[in-house]
């Protein structure tokens, strides 16, 4: 690993202690400068990456593409699931601008070839990348869903291929195995032979793990069964581990992993409303969380399926009854709360104006036939009303507009994001 000068460590801890005071409490802050692996290169990669991500949930940014071809247009504004995979936004953490990557062919050496876009969609150049390979390690056993019939390993696998599309992905079911669990060690030990055989793996991210009270901070490397992530981390790939979320007690837990296996890096959870950790993130030791992005996210409809990443595009295709219920039976979804609201006035006016011809009716000679015709026209108008009401109270509303059937959360899904967004950063180096 570089050595870097006094100097420069220095400066790293006074932009560490500025960058962490958004998302963690002033007192875990203060002792950041004593912490030695935040003077490494790939530390300063992290924090970095987290400013991106802050700066991400304070001002989502709506791309648009004035001067892009018709051709590449299509392509960026496509809700296809092959279009969704063959496109990312990337943010150079050099100089943070932004470039929108297509995804060209797979060449005969393994590469990828890319078209890279500027931020408005006009063409820059044409280049080839050498994917970086990221194992899963995660449960994808159907019976144990999370959202709509979805395996968690299967929403975690989507954030992580929706991120980097070009990477060279591989899972490893573990099924409901924590890290209490023996089993839960075989996929690292499998992984570390492949390592001596001469195999090349760049990242490990994993969202699973058992979570402890973070005084067990002292016996970090003492625990012998903890010693297979530990010795792969140490083999010089990467492993990335889900923070854990508490909805309990936040703050006095973690993630076991975390805290028994060294050189084991953090993803802890921003949120999107607040612009900081979000409350269930067990994330707020810096020494073992140095990693942060957004673990809030929604199940939206597209018309070719859903997308569950918040990126443009559709992400997966959901097969569950009860979603399509939920959906075909939601008229407020992709509508503003204006448009609802106005809606919603429109039907109240309409009632009310009946009413009023019901009385006027009933003033002088009774038409029968009228007066039904308005109390069938005023049942249909209040059934109309009552459901706009409750879709209203039970349908989450994002940026002003109904566009979401299900939220959910979780650390889980902030690791994949980061994981990709490292292995891209990998990835694009030298080619911009």
């Amino acid at each position: 690993m570089k050595i870097l000068p006094p100097k420069t460590v220095n400066s790293i801890a006074r932009q560490t202690a500025k960058v962490v005071m958004d998302i963690i409490p002033t007192k875990v802050a203060e002792t950041l400068s004593e912490l030695p692996r935040f003077s490494s290169p790939e530390m300063v990669m992290a924090r970095t990456l987290n400013k991106i991500a802050i700066k991400g949930t304070k001002a989502p940014k709506a791309f648009t593409y004035p001067k892009a071809t018709s051709q590449d247009l299509k392509r960026l504004t496509s809700n296809t699931l092959k279009d969704s995979y063959s496109r990312v936004t990337w943010t150079n953490p050099k100089d943070g601008k932004n470039y929108h990557i297509l995804k060209e062919s797979v060449l005969s050496d393994g590469n990828v070839a890319i078209r890279i876009l500027n931020e408005d969609g006009s063409f820059l150049k044409n280049a080839s990348i050498k994917p970086k390979k990221i194992i899963v390690i995660d449960d994808f056993e159907q019976n144990k869903s999370s959202i709509y019939g979805l395996s968690h390993g299967e929403i975690v696998t989507t954030f992580l291929r929706r991120h980097n599309p070009f990477a060279q992905v591989e899972t490893i079911n573990t099924g409901c195995a924590d890290s209490m669990c023996p089993e839960f060690f075989e996929p690292f030990k499998q992984i570390l032979q492949r390592i001596k055989n001469g195999e090349k793996i760049d990242y490990i991210s994993c969202s699973k793990g058992a979570i402890c009270y973070s005084t067990g901070k002292n016996m970090r490397g003492k625990i012998p069964r903890f010693q297979p992530i530990t010795d792969v981390a140490n083999s010089g790939t990467r492993v990335l581990f889900a923070s854990g979320n508490s909805l309990d007690n936040p703050k006095g837990t973690a993630n076991q992993v975390l805290l028994l296996a060294d050189k084991v890096e953090g993803v802890g959870s921003l949120s999107p409303q607040t612009h900081k950790l979000s409350e269930f993130s067990s994330a707020r030791n810096s020494f073992f969380t140095q990693h942060y992005e957004v673990g809030e996210h929604y199940v939206r409809p597209t018309e070719y399926g859903a997308n569950i990443t918040g990126l443009s595009g559709t992400d997966i295709v959901i097969n569950s009854p009860k979603y399509k219920q939920e959906v075909e039976n939601n008229i407020l979804i992709g509508k503003t709360k204006e448009r609802v609201d106005k809606l919603l006035e429109k039907i109240k006016a309409e009632i009310k104006e009946i009413q009023n011809k019901r009385v006027g009716l009933m003033s002088g000679r009774i038409n029968f036939d009228a007066l039904r015709k308005l109390e069938q026209r005023q049942n249909t108008l209040e059934q109309r009303r009552v459901k706009l009401v409750r879709l209203m109270g039970s349908t989450p509303l994002e940026n002003g507009k109904y566009e979401a059937t299900e939220k959910f959360f979780g650390t889980s899904f902030s690791t994949p994001i980061r994981t990709a967004k490292l292995a891209l950063n990998d990835m694009m180096e030298g080619i911009l």
